[in-house]
């Protein structure tokens, strides 16, 4: 049986064929990324080099090696090569990562600019108050937007979270 040949994809370039060894040994000295595009003959498409099984884990010692992918169905018609990669599949994840760091800026912005209305709004509150009970009403005021101010940090530590947890799978 003919070995398989791999054919891999990085920034709209095509390398290969390139035999499993070949590009195990790639992934090995970091010349292949995880986010990087993988395709052999019977794939429907070209996928990501991080669900290749065995690629960049140690799967491979526990008998799970590169001829056993976890990528894609059998391709229809495998004589025809491989298609050129569709940009977009590999800028899915950078576009994630995109949209998760603005949404994680505006999120601090929003806190940064609510704790500071809720100063002004509690400081005019405040000082144009004589009684006992406008005043508690203006501190309740005040801890809201602080309470406010404290959900969005806590939701940008998430995205800080789930950020950080992304570009260590993408290291390993």
């Amino acid at each position: 049986m003919p070995e398989v040949q791999w054919y891999y994809a990085r920034n709209d370039q095509q390398f290969g064929p390139i035999s499993a060894a070949e590009l195990k040994q790639l992934a090995d000295v970091g010349k292949l990324s995880p986010d990087d595009l993988l395709w052999r003959e019977g794939m429907d498409a070209w996928n990501t080099a991080i669900n290749l099984r065995g690629l960049f884990s140690d799967d491979t010692a526990q008998g799970k090696g590169l001829a056993d992918p976890i990528i894609a169905p059998p391709r229809t018609d495998a004589q025809r090569g491989p298609a050129r990669p569709q940009s977009g599949a590999a800028q899915a994840p950078v576009a994630l990562r995109s949209l998760l760091r603005t949404t994680q800026i505006i999120l601090w912005t929003i806190c940064v600019l609510v704790v500071l209305a809720g100063v002004i709004l509690f400081t005019r509150a405040f000082l144009g108050t004589k009684d006992p009970s406008e005043q508690a009403a203006a501190g309740a005021i005040f801890s809201t937007f602080f309470i406010a101010a404290y959900v969005l940090a806590r939701t940008g530590e998430k995205l800080s979270r789930l950020l950080l947890a992304g570009s260590r799978r993408r290291s390993r």
